[in-house]
C-alpha cells in the first residue's frame, strides 16, 4: 500500500529545499475581515461587562445545586423573566425529567456542645458548610477523629457507632466506611492537608481558608440515607482535629440539620432550562446558532458559571438592542439562547426532540467568563478548538475573533512608540480593570457544555470559552470580588461577534471565510508536517515511516472537512469549495513528497513499503454506522466501558467519527492523528487494539453497528 506521489509528478523540485514549510504569512490579527468594521464597533460599544455583572451579584445570592433545588429554579425564573423585559422570542422555561432527587436545607449549624457552646459552621454563613445531600438531623454526640477515615483500617480500635467523625480522605468513601458501614450519626470532613497539588481538592495548603463545595451520596448500597456532612476550611479542620486529640475529655458536638428530599415543585426528580431566541429573517434555513450557559452551581460560583449566563444574557440584550433600533438588520439565522442545567439538559431535550439538532448549526458556550486575572497568575481564558471529528470553517471564525480581541486588547511597547496607545482598539468596562486579556485557543476538553453538542448521535460543532486554571472554583472564594467587569465585557463581546458573523453568513461571505481557513489551515498543516519529519529524522523504521505518512493524511482530511464546510453556506460555494479542496490536495501531495525526499536524505535510502497489522486490516474492513438515537445515547453513553490506556476525550471522539463512511481504520487514522498532534500529555496514545476494543464495547451495547 502506498500513499505517496511519484517524484516525476512535481518536476523541478529541489532535493532538501522543503517548500511546504515556507511559513503562511500571518493574517494581521489587529484587523477583523470576517466582520463589517461598523458593526464590530456597534457591537462592541453595545456589549457592557458592567451589565453582566449585575446578574452575577442577583444569582450569587442562591445555593442553586443539581436535584431540583429552590434556589436552582429562582435563578431560571430570573432568566425567563429578563429574556422577556430585553425582547427575547419565544421565552419558555422547561422542567425536565431528571434523576436526582431534590434536595434543599433551611438550616444547618454545627456547635462544641457544653456550659460554653461555640459555634464551627453554619449554614446561615454559607450553605457551602453543609454537604449537599446531607439528611435531616438533631445530633449531640461525641466527635472522634479517623484521620482519612475512607478505608477499613482507619477504624481499627475505634468506635463510631452513633457517633460523628472527623476525617479528610475521600467524603464518599468517609460515608461508606463510617455512616454505612458503622454506625456513625453523620461525618465532619476538611480537606486532606497533605494535599499539594494544583487543580481541584489540591488546594488546601494554599487556600487554608477556602470552604470546598461537597455532597454525600443521596442513597447507600441499600437505598440508606449517607447522614449528615459538615464541610470545613483546611484550617478550621486542623485546628478542631488538634482540639480533639489533645483535649483529656471527649468533644461534644450538637448537629443540626434541617434539610427535605422534596422541593415547591414537590418529591419527583426534575431539571430545568431556559430557551429564548432572536429569530431570524430566514428561520426556514435551519441553522440556529445556539449559545449555552449553565445555572446550576453551589451558592456563590460567581464565576463558575453565573459569569457564563450572565454573558449569554448580556449578548442577547445587546443584540436585540441594536436590531430593534434599527442600527442592525435583523440576521437570517436565529440565534438561539439556552439557559440549562449542565450537560443533562441538553442531554434531555435532545432525547425528548431527537430531530431538533438538524436545525442547530453551531455552539457557543460560555463557563468561567468573569475571572480576575490579577487575581492568580495562573488564570487564563481559553477557548475551545473543535475537535477533529466536527472541524469547520467555524473553527477559524473563532480563532479569528480572538486573535482580534486578544491583539487589540495587549500593549506591547512598538504600538506605544507608534502612538497607538495602551490597547489598540481596547473593551474596557467602566467599573473593570485595565488589565490585558489574557486569552488563548487550546485543544478541545469534556468539562462543559459544549459537549452535548460535539458528541454523537447530535454532532453540531461547539466551542467553549473557559478560564483555567482556577483555583477558586466549586468553593466559598468563587464570590463576586473575583469577577472583573472587563474580562466578562471582553469575552462577551467576542461571543457577539462571533455569534453575528456565523447568524448573518452567506454565500457571498464564502471567499473571506477561505481567506482564514487556507491561512490557518496552512499553518496547521505545515505543524502536522514538521510533526512527522521530526520522527522521521529520529528513526527510519517502517513503523515511524507509516505514523508520519498518516499524520500528514490525518491533517489533509481535516482542512478538507473544514473547507467542504463552506457548502453549509448555500448555492454559489460549490467552486469556492472545491477549489480550496484542490489547494488542501496540492498541499497534501508536496508534504507527503517532502517527507519521502527528506527521509532519503536522513536515511539514505527510499522509505520502506506501508503495510497494515492484522488489527488495522480488521479495522479496514468494518464500517461503523450509528444504530441509536438521542433518547438511547442519554441512557447507554454511561455505560460504555472504558478501554485500557485509551484517553477518554479520545473515546469520544472514536464515537464522534462513526458517520457510516469511515472505516474503523479511518476513525483510528482520525483519533491517532488528532492525539499525536496534541501531544502524549494532552491526549496520551491511541493505539488500532484500542479504537479496535472501543468501538466493539459500543456496538454491544447497541448504540452502533457494522
Amino acid at each position: 500500500m502506498r500513499f505517496l506521489p511519484r517524484r516525476s509528478l512535481i518536476t523541478g523540485f529541489i532535493c532538501g529545499i522543503f517548500l511546504f514549510l515556507i511559513p503562511v504569512p500571518e493574517a494581521d490579527s489587529q484587523e477583523l475581515r470576517l466582520i463589517d468594521p461598523e458593526i464590530k464597533q456597534l457591537i462592541k460599544q453595545e456589549v457592557s461587562g458592567d451589565a453582566a455583572y449585575e446578574h452575577i451579584r442577583h444569582n450569587t445570592q442562591y445555593h442553586r445545586s443539581r436535584g431540583g433545588a429552590d434556589g436552582l429554579m429562582k435563578v431560571a425564573e430570573y432568566y425567563e423573566r429578563k429574556a422577556n423585559d430585553y425582547g427575547l422570542e419565544d421565552v419558555q422555561l422547561i422542567v425536565q425529567d431528571y434523576w436526582i432527587e431534590p434536595w434543599n436545607a433551611e438550616k444547618g449549624e454545627l456547635w462544641i456542645a457544653g456550659d460554653q457552646p461555640e459555634r464551627i459552621a453554619s449554614y446561615l454563613q454559607t450553605p457551602l458548610h453543609l454537604a449537599d445531600y446531607s439528611d435531616a438531623a438533631d445530633v449531640e454526640a461525641e466527635l472522634v477523629y479517623a484521620g482519612r477515615g475512607d478505608t477499613a483500617g482507619d477504624y481499627e480500635n475505634l468506635d463510631v457507632e452513633g457517633k460523628v467523625v472527623l476525617a479528610y480522605g475521600s467524603l464518599g468513601a468517609v460515608v461508606r466506611e463510617a455512616v454505612w458501614d458503622r454506625g456513625a450519626e453523620g461525618i465532619v470532613w476538611f480537606r486532606d492537608p497533605m494535599t499539594v497539588r494544583l487543580g481541584l481538592g489540591g488546594r488546601s495548603v494554599h487556600y487554608p481558608d477556602q470552604v470546598p463545595w461537597a455532597r454525600v451520596p443521596q442513597r447507600g448500597p441499600d437505598g440508606q440515607r449517607s447522614g449528615f456532612a459538615f464541610v470545613l476550611s483546611m484550617s478550621q479542620g486542623i485546628d478542631l482535629r488538634d482540639r480533639v486529640v489533645s483535649s483529656r475529655e471527649p468533644v461534644v458536638v450538637h448537629a443540626e440539620v434541617d434539610a427535605s428530599f422534596d422541593s415547591e415543585l414537590g418529591e419527583e426528580p426534575w431539571q430545568v432550562m431556559v430557551e429564548g431566541y432572536i429569530r431570524g429573517s430566514n428561520p426556514e434555513i435551519g441553522q440556529d446558532i445556539m449559545l449555552t450557559g449553565h445555572m446550576q452551581e453551589e451558592k456563590f460560583s460567581a464565576n463558575d458559571d453565573a459569569s457564563g449566563t450572565a454573558s449569554i444574557l448580556e449578548i442577547g440584550r445587546a443584540l436585540k438592542s441594536l436590531i430593534d433600533s434599527g442600527k442592525l438588520e435583523r440576521p437570517e439565522r436565529n440565534i438561539r439562547f439556552w439557559w440549562v442545567t449542565e450537560f443533562s439538559s441538553q442531554r434531555q431535550y435532545f432525547a425528548d426532540y431527537p430531530d431538533a439538532h438538524y436545525n442547530m448549526w453551531v455552539n457557543i458556550n460560555h463557563d468561567m467568563v468573569g475571572a480576575d486575572q490579577s487575581q492568580d497568575v495562573l488564570r487564563t481564558q481559553n477557548i475551545t478548538r473543535l475537535p477533529a471529528s466536527r472541524f469547520h470553517f467555524y473553527n477559524d471564525v473563532v480563532e479569528s475573533v480572538i486573535d482580534y480581541m486578544v491583539a487589540t486588547n495587549t500593549s506591547q511597547l512598538a504600538q506605544i512608540q507608534a502612538g497607538s496607545g495602551l490597547y489598540t482598539d481596547p473593551h474596557l468596562s467602566r467599573l473593570g480593570s485595565k488589565h490585558r486579556y489574557n486569552a488563548e485557543m487550546i485543544w478541545f476538553h469534556a468539562n462543559t457544555d459544549h459537549v452535548p453538542f460535539n458528541e454523537a448521535p447530535i454532532g453540531v460543532p461547539g466551542v467553549t470559552f473557559t478560564n483555567w486554571p482556577d483555583n477558586y472554583i466549586h468553593s466559598s472564594d468563587d464570590d463576586l470580588w473575583n469577577i472583573d467587569r472587563t474580562q466578562l465585557g471582553r469575552n462577551a463581546a467576542a461571543g457577539a461577534m462571533i455569534a453575528w458573523i456565523m447568524a448573518t453568513a452567506s454565500p457571498e461571505d464564502a471567499a473571506s471565510f477561505s481567506v482564514e481557513m487556507l491561512l490557518k489551515g496552512g499553518e496547521r498543516m505545515a505543524e502536522n508536517t514538521g510533526l512527522a519529519l521530526s520522527w522521521i529524522e529520529k528513526s527510519g523504521s517502517a513503523e515511524t515511516w507509516k505514523r508520519a505518512v498518516e499524520q500528514v493524511i490525518y491533517a489533509a482530511e481535516r482542512e478538507r472537512r473544514a473547507v467542504t464546510s463552506l457548502l453549509d453556506l448555500g448555492r454559489g460555494t460549490e467552486s469556492i469549495a472545491s477549489r480550496n479542496c484542490s489547494i488542501v490536495d496540492d498541499r497534501r501531495a508536496n508534504a507527503l513528497l517532502e517527507l519521502e525526499l527528506f527521509y532519503e536524505q536522513i536515511h539514505g535510502n527510499s522509505p520502506p513499503e506501508i503495510t497494515l497489522t492484522d488489527t488495522e486490516e480488521h479495522l479496514e474492513e468494518i464500517t461503523p454506522i450509528l444504530a441509536a438515537g438521542p433518547e438511547d445515547f442519554l441512557a447507554g453513553r454511561g455505560q460504555i466501558p472504558g478501554v485500557s490506556g485509551l484517553h477518554g476525550l479520545m473515546g469520544m471522539e472514536i464515537l464522534n467519527a462513526v458517520d457510516g463512511n469511515r472505516t474503523g481504520l479511518d476513525i483510528y487514522r482520525l483519533v491517532a492523528g488528532q492525539a499525536n498532534e496534541a501531544g502524549e500529555h494532552y491526549y496520551g496514545t491511541v493505539t488500532p487494539d484500542a479504537v479496535e476494543e472501543y468501538l466493539e464495547n459500543v456496538r454491544e451495547l447497541g448504540l452502533i453497528s457494522f
